[in-house]
């Protein structure tokens, strides 16, 4: 498997770091994981067969864990996770009806 590199290309006025999460914020001194192990609803991952092989730390936006946890809202996602293989087969499925009508339209033309 090769590895794919990420590059950011966040512009000089951005603040923000460019290792943000994309399904929410961490309080300073977690460790962002991503897949299904982390709690988080990335099928993305595990379905494209991805390995983390960085693991960032977040930075104390408020001085200590305490104090970043304290001050900050969270918010519980839920999503409903999808199986790209059943996906992949209804669209293969999608494709050959469309096909099979293409070809039965064309002998209609022919014939008439």
């Amino acid at each position: 498997m090769s590895k794919i590199n990420e590059v950011a290309s966040n512009s000089a006025n951005y603040g923000a770091d460019s290792g943000e999460p994309d399904t929410g914020w961490l309080p300073g001194g977690d460790v962002r994981t991503l897949g299904f192990e982390s709690g988080k609803p990335e099928p993305w991952y595990h379905q494209g067969q991805y390995e983390q092989v960085d693991f960032p730390v977040a930075s104390f936006i408020y001085g200590s864990k305490k104090e970043d946890s304290k001050l900050a809202y969270k918010v519980q996602k839920q999503t409903k996770v999808v199986d790209m293989d059943s996906v992949i087969k209804d669209l293969d499925l999608e494709i050959e009806e469309l096909m099979t009508n293409t070809e039965i339209m064309y002998k209609d033309i022919k014939r008439g």
